[in-house]
């Protein structure tokens, strides 16, 4: 029997271990590996932030996977040898036959100053469960949520976010007693879409009476405030931010990665320069020529990669030539 093995818990790893085994059955073992015991379904983390989600509705433990007859391990990977065809984690070293990775990103405030000290990571399940308690106590005051540097996953996020805390504002009947604003270092709200959408969300937060700042260089986080360059400084009783994404030091450590710190694949296999080593989601560099540019990290994307994947290794497995290509596809 073949062994799969898959890094990461996140949506890819979860799509792949499925797709892959609902194909291959007996035939194929596959595995997913995960320090953490427990899958979060981040697309709910807004709604959960104002109080619409319980944190029993998108918490799942990654050992139910064992239901579906996928291994669960829950250890911590320490490395990755390609030419032994083998994962070290902190307790054990596997063998695999297809390796996919799909470790995420790892979440660094440290490098923006005042960061951990002052402001909320809008993307950490902690932080949201933090967000949420301060937001019921919240009666007037400035809220900035800033993003600390590009690129950074789930691009619509942030905006969704701001909306929901206008809503939320607007039901508890103090929407005028809070002021909103969004930072980002980008030139234009979802720069990668057509100029029409970025100008329509534009429009959405004018209505919505929620400022916009753009190409924003941050340079710290305060008690009271952001500070920008130019010496433009934003005050804000809450602050809420997206930490700077570096990929996995598992990841860094090995020569998977181009100079940007992600990993280099073929945009439509996602194989890595190894045979039968893959590379999805958000630590991937996915190149798309159709917008020339890099496929956004999202869970969308990430779980059409981890589907091609598993269907061409499924098709490897049994002799036969992989017919299934990545083509940008999202949601």
């Amino acid at each position: 029997m073949e062994r799969t093995l898959i890094l990461g818990g996140g949506t890819g790893g979860i799509v792949s271990a499925t797709v892959l085994k609902k194909t291959m059955g007996s035939s194929m073992e596959v595995t997913v590996i995960d320090r953490l015991e427990n899958h979060y379904y981040t697309p709910s983390f807004p709604m959960l932030m104002i109080g619409a989600r319980r944190e029993s509705e998108i918490v799942r433990p990654l050992a139910c996977l064992r239901e579906k007859e996928i291994g669960f391990i829950h250890e911590e990977v320490k490395g990755i040898d390609p030419d032994h065809q083998q994962v070290i984690t902190n307790k054990q070293i596997l063998a695999y036959d297809y390796l996919i990775l799909a470790l995420g990103i790892e979440y660094h405030p440290e490098t923006v100053p005042g960061f951990q000290e002052f402001a909320f990571n809008a993307y950490q399940f902690e932080d949201i469960i933090s967000i949420k308690d301060r937001l019921s106590h919240f009666e007037a005051g400035e809220i900035v949520f800033f993003i600390s540097s590009v690129p950074y996953k789930c691009p619509p996020a942030p905006y969704e976010m701001m909306f929901l805390l206008d809503q939320f504002f607007r039901q508890r009947g103090i929407r005028n007693k809070v002021k909103l604003t969004l930072v980002t270092p980008d030139f234009s709200p979802e720069p990668l879409a057509k100029p029409r959408v970025g100008q329509s969300v534009r429009n959405m937060l004018h209505e919505k009476n929620i400022d916009l700042i753009t190409q924003a260089k941050i340079l710290a986080v305060e008690k009271d405030g952001l500070v920008l360059d130019h010496g433009t400084r934003i005050p804000a009783r809450l602050l809420l931010g997206v930490a700077p994404h570096w990929t996995p030091k598992v990841l860094r450590n090995t020569d998977l990665v181009d100079s940007s710190g992600y990993m280099e694949v073929d945009p439509h296999t996602l194989e890595t320069k190894y045979p039968n080593i893959y590379g999805i989601g958000d630590a991937a560099a996915i190149r798309l020529p159709v917008i020339d540019a890099y496929a956004p990290k999202a869970g969308i994307f990430a779980h059409y990669q981890g589907e091609v994947v598993a269907r061409n290794i499924a098709l490897l497995a049994q002799g036969l030539n992989p017919k299934f290509r990545y083509t940008g596809k999202g949601a």
